[in-house]
């Protein structure tokens, strides 16, 4: 009996050879090759939610600390009410509330756009407290006192004061963005096959005797727990880089 690794035939003895890195699916498809595919729903996913994210959060949160007052007040207890919910629970009943016959497309939207909902409070809040040190600048008083409009200031003198802190605070959101998703895929209420991600290849797992008999079925965990590494790695490295003086 002779052992292959590479260029092992296939089950009709043919001379086409076939190997799969990963092992394969109960459909014989190829895993590795099916993990990035699944990477490039996962990852798109997190990136298209923090675009949504940065407009909200950059906009709800400049107008709370900019005008202050009422409107500062019902904005944050706003965003006090939207944290109080748990998250996970929160996803899988906006996940439900999609109709079961939507398009491939029209469910990754949505759930893109479920996801960003629930991200953007973060953001706010870190604009709102910028902004609300930095408002009475000798630089925003002078925009103010020359007739610069209230967008004008908040956006062109204000926030580019504190880019780093932005983008610091975007990579830390999108790892619960790609565990969001997969979290609802893995269920069922997320994206649906014939869509590959890191979720959808996940729910052949759900049956305990499968991984049993099949682990390397679990692989897109790795993957996924690579990628919230890396990207939680990336903010933190951000984070010492735009305020190096935070941690003493």
């Amino acid at each position: 009996m002779q052992h292959h690794f590479f260029g092992v035939k296939n089950y009709n003895n043919k001379s086409n050879s076939v190997f799969f890195f990963f092992g394969g699916d109960k459909y014989g498809h190829d895993l590795f090759s099916r993990i990035l595919y699944g990477a490039r729903i996962s990852l798109s996913v997190g990136l298209i939610g923090i675009v949504i994210t940065f407009f909200l959060g950059l906009i709800i949160g400049g107008i709370s600390g900019y005008v202050g007052g009422r409107t500062d007040n019902f904005i944050q207890r706003s965003i006090e009410i939207i944290n109080a919910f748990p998250k996970l629970p929160l996803w899988l009943a906006l996940g439900a509330v999609m109709p079961a016959d939507w398009s491939p497309l029209k469910v990754y939207f949505g759930i893109t756009i479920v996801l960003s909902m629930m991200g953007w409070t973060g953001l706010a809040r870190v604009v709102r407290g910028k902004i609300l040190a930095l408002r009475e600048e000798d630089y925003a008083v002078a925009a103010r006192l020359l007739g610069a409009s209230h967008g004008r200031i908040i956006f062109r003198h204000l926030i580019p004061g504190f880019t780093s802190h932005i983008i610091v605070a975007l990579t830390l959101t999108v790892p619960g963005m790609i565990l969001g998703e997969t979290s609802l895929s893995f269920l069922g209420l997320g994206l649906r096959p014939p869509v590959v991600s890191w979720g959808v290849l996940l729910q052949d797992c759900m049956n305990m005797q499968v991984v049993a008999n099949y682990p390397w079925l679990l692989l897109p965990v790795v993957f996924i727990i690579v990628t919230v590494l890396c990207f939680n790695f990336l903010g933190d490295g951000l984070r010492d880089a735009a305020d190096p003086y935070s941690s003493r």
